[in-house]
């Protein structure tokens, strides 16, 4: 075995701040967090939760107290003193979610902390490295700043000059630009994020931005400089005459800053958005976030930003009403360039007209690198996929529907190279069809810039089957496709927060990326669109843009998010906040029941064959939603002390069960019909007492002789499929869809060019990009790898390690960091010998299952297992040694057998 494995290298690379510790003994804390977030400068809750974790080698390390200090200086805490909170010592083993409990804060306050920790034996840790929060603005009250506006039939710049007489101690900027916008201060950007703020339903909120500017200012004049874009909040190019969504529109863009500048005697000024600014038309004609943008790089006002500048043409702002819903902090990452493609090929199908190949399907924009006359205009066209002739098709990306093409133009100004990227405006594409350039280009002239939320990496899969690895990548690139402040659709033709699509992708994000903050965005993005539609979970969130009704499966996304924020990262809070909404969606949901059967929804979509299920009625998955939402909504009604409810819940939720078997179960033939109906029920336990065997069998055969060992599963379907067949011991045959080459396959998609998953699973002009599709990578991780959390301890306080064994596949990786550390399996299966390295975070437990076709044979670190340290031995169980462990490293051998282990499993 390798000492540390790749893919654990890579993950602690990842995170820096997850530092190693020493060997044994309490080490200082490390990956100190506030609100799940390293150093926020916005936070807006009155007690946020501070976490922490413990990098140690020592076994079945386990915390018994804490003490944390908060301090209003870095030399306060350096002291050891905590003037706004000092914990004192508190006998709790909680590291994570710990709330603040000292001193109120203020608006604009930094708090700097620490903590220590005693272990099990009483022993003091050091104290952790310095972190620090900053409180946003907490009250209407504190904005003094005025919404400002320009009339301008281009996206305007604004800008104001001002003095800074005295040395700077710390200077913070607040801005809400809406649709979005970008912050400039003495000609430089302020920040690397892109298409902000984050979109919203801004007549209920809207964010504003937090910049440390400090380094930006200097003594003496000084400038301000904002420049506007339409973003969502004035989306004009696709409405009700092009695509039937009603009036999308917020209103014209608008403005409000102010910025905190804190001197160094102690005084403060504030420099605000008020009558005194001044606007302008800028370079940017038009942008649009379907339609593109259109640059004329002529309009450009070299110095707008910088002080001294006399350019003519400028006016006074007009001051414009707010656009109606409160000022929020911007808690979820920014969007950010979070890659550089090159391009792979240039072709030229036709006189004067060059496609440019990026190598594969993305969501951002191209890098323009050109030199050519003044007025030279150049025309960019987006698509997926060419046309036979070779030109671009710009089918797939939704303008049948929408009418308007992604296409960016850029007007030259001449004079030498010209470097540029579209500001306000991001595209699904692979290929890129230019027109207008006077000359044969180089490939180097454009290059892919990719563009999504940059959430943080939180986990890694490899294994030693190149195929599986490739699927993995897939699905990854297709869900940064789609991370754009809301989980998306499709980054082309809709770019729509479908919460159908959400709740079947959102445990495989979690798995991948660092997702609490991103997730809880998109649930009150839910709510909020609840709120001003009358109370109705409608079927895409934030925004306008509605389908007729409300389908309850789709609307499940509303419970199902808040229980999965519960179950990976332990946040009780969403629950606590959304609970009457929840409440109130799960009784609308009841109330379209006849005899506790739910015959609405979308259904299993997109399954082979087309975007409708045929094989799987509508009512068997709804009124299976329908069940989950309430078994979820028992737990939080007893998470949240109303027993109650609870039990009313559980009622409702026997009554569901009983409904379900009685209308859908098919006692002769021991199936409800179809893959995704079998594993569907077996994934909430809904097939009858006793029945579970029956019906794996039958989901087995159904995929293996049925289907020749394809899948005929839907979004739905494809989310629990695996899962079910692997935990009822058909590895192989889980496994084995994913080596299928023909239709319908994920190879098959390769084979037709695919390097994101489609839509559909035939060729035709839905989305290339859908992430919906993606879910079952999830099982990559809880299947293949064999890492779960436990719903009885969430957060992975407690975790459950059961790994694969299937023919064919000889090793596999996973990591993911917890709200406690890094979690890893990497295993190997050859000759009949499993061999298998885990790592279970301090300050947490697991349960273990072995692969053992004979339990004596299990070692630990080459010795027999029950005098492994760390670890209790529980007994056998389906073709495993189930094993208690503690936090630590353990690397564990077997003797498996396949045939036996098979049989454990209960295989029919």
């Amino acid at each position: 075995m390798k000492r540390v494995s790749a893919a654990l290298l890579l993950v602690l690379v990842c995170f820096p701040l997850i530092r190693c510790a020493g060997q044994g003994g309490s080490s200082a804390p490390s990956g100190l967090r506030c609100e799940f977030r390293v150093d926020p400068a916005d936070i807006e809750t009155a007690g946020p939760r501070l976490s922490w974790i413990i990098e140690t080698a020592e076994r079945g390390w386990r915390q018994s107290a804490y003490r944390v200090l908060v301090a209003s200086s870095p030399e306060t805490l350096a002291a050891d003193r905590g003037d706004l909170w000092d914990s004192g010592r508190v006998e709790s083993d909680a590291s994570a979610h710990v709330p603040y409990n000292g001193r109120e804060l203020t608006s604009g306050i930094a708090c700097y902390w620490k903590v220590r920790v005693w272990d099990a034996g009483g022993q003091e840790s050091p104290w952790s490295e310095s972190a620090r929060w900053e409180m946003g603005l907490l009250s209407p009250e504190d904005w003094i700043a005025k919404w400002i506006g320009h009339a301008s039939e281009t996206a305007p710049l604004f800008r104001r000059e001002f003095s800074v007489p005295k040395e700077i101690a710390r200077a913070r900027a607040y801005i809400c630009g809406l649709g979005y916008h970008e912050l400039y201060i003495n000609g430089k950007k302020s920040g690397d994020q892109v298409l902000d703020p984050g979109q919203t339903d801004y007549e209920e909120r809207a964010f504003y931005v937090v910049h440390d500017v400090t380094g930006l200012l200097r003594r003496g004049e000084n400038a301000v400089g904002v420049m506007l874009g339409d973003g969502w909040y004035n989306q004009r190019a696709v409405n009700e005459a092009k695509y039937g969504w009603g009036d999308v529109v917020y209103g014209d863009p608008r403005l409000i800053f102010q910025m905190r500048v804190e001197y160094a005697d102690g005084s403060v000024e504030w420099v605000v958005s008020d009558d005194r600014w001044i606007a302008s038309p800028g370079p940017i004609l038009s942008s649009n976030v379907y339609a593109g943008e259109t640059y004329d790089a002529r309009l450009e006002q070299p110095g707008w930003s910088e002080p001294g500048f006399a350019g003519g043409g400028w006016t006074p702002v007009t001051l414009v009403e707010a656009p109606g819903g409160v000022l929020e902090s911007q808690k979820i990452p920014p969007v950010k360039r979070m890659e550089t493609l090159q391009t792979a090929v240039v072709t030229n199908p036709k006189p004067g007209v060059y496609v440019f190949d990026m190598g594969r399907n993305f969501a951002g924009w191209v890098r323009l690198n050109v030199q050519a006359p003044a007025g030279t205009i150049i025309s960019m066209r987006f698509a997926e996929t060419l046309a036979p002739d070779g030109m671009v098709d710009m089918g797939s990306t939704g303008v049948g529907a929408t009418h308007v093409e992604q296409t960016d133009t850029y007007i030259c100004r001449g004079g030498g190279l010209e470097i540029w990227e579209p500001r306000f405006t991001y595209h699904g594409f692979r290929y890129v069809e230019m027109t207008g350039y006077p000359g044969q280009p180089a490939p180097d002239m454009l290059e892919g810039i990719v563009v999504y939320t940059a959430v943080e990496p939180a986990g890694t899969f490899t294994c030693s089957d190149p195929m599986l690895n490739r699927i993995h990548q897939t699905a990854i690139h297709t869900l940064t496709s789609n991370l754009h402040s809301v989980p998306t659709d499709c980054p082309a033709r809709e770019k729509c927060g479908w919460l159908g699509d959400a709740h079947v992708m959102a445990e495989m994000s979690i798995f991948n990326f660092d997702m609490p903050v991103f997730w809880s965005k998109y649930v009150m993005d839910i709510e909020t669109n609840r709120r001003s539609r009358g109370g109705i979970v409608e079927d895409i969130a934030p925004g306008r843009r509605q389908e007729p009704g409300t389908h309850p499966d789709w609307g499940s996304a509303f419970i199902q998010i808040p229980w999965y924020l519960y179950l990976y990262y332990g946040d009780t809070e969403v629950i606590r906040e959304h609970y009457e909404g929840m409440q109130e969606f799960l009784a609308h949901v009841e109330g379209l029941a006849k005899e506790y059967i739910v015959s609405e929804g979308y259904g299993d979509w997109c399954p082979p064959g087309g975007a409708r299920p045929t094989e799987t009625p509508v009512a068997l998955t709804s009124t299976a939603y329908f069940y989950f939402d309430t078994v979820i909504m028992a737990r939080a009604a007893e998470l949240l002390g109303k027993p109650e409810d609870a039990a009313r819940f559980r009622d409702l939720a026997g009554k569901i069960r009983e409904a379900f078997i009685s209308r859908f179960y098919d006692p002769a033939e021991k199936t409800f019909g179809s893959q995704t109906a079998d594993a569907f029920a077996l994934y909430l336990g809904l097939e009858p007492e006793g029945a579970a065997e029956d019906v794996a069998a039958s989901l087995a055969d159904n995929v293996v002789r049925v289907k020749g060992g394809h899948f005929a599963t839907g979004v739905t379907g494809s989310l629990h499929l695996y899962r079910e067949l692997s935990g009822y011991g058909y590895d192989d045959a889980a496994l084995g869809i994913f080596r299928k080459t023909d239709y319908p396959s994920i190879n098959n998609l390769f084979s037709l060019g695919a390097t994101t998953l489609w839509e559909k699973w035939e060729k035709s002009y839905g989305s290339l990009n859908h992430p919906m599709q993606g879910g079952f990578d999830v099982w990559f991780f809880d299947g293949i790898g064999g890492i779960k959390p436990d719903p009885e301890s969430p957060g992975f306080r407690h975790s459950v390690f059961r790994p694969l064994v299937a023919d064919g596949l000889e090793s596999a990786e996973v990591t993911h960091r917890s709200p406690y550390g890094v979690l890893s399996s990497a295993w190997t299966n050859k000759n009949r010998v499993f061999t298998w390295k885990i790592r279970v975070p301090a300050n947490t437990t697991a349960t273990v299952h072995v692969p053992a076709a004979d339990p004596s044979s299990v070692t630990e670190g080459g010795k027999p297992v029950s005098k492994a340290e760390g670890i209790t031995v529980k007994g056998p169980d389906r073709g495993c040694l189930v094993l208690e462990a503690g936090s630590g490293t353990y690397t564990f051998e077997s003797r498996v057998d396949p045939d036996a282990w098979r049989k454990a499993q209960g295989r029919k």
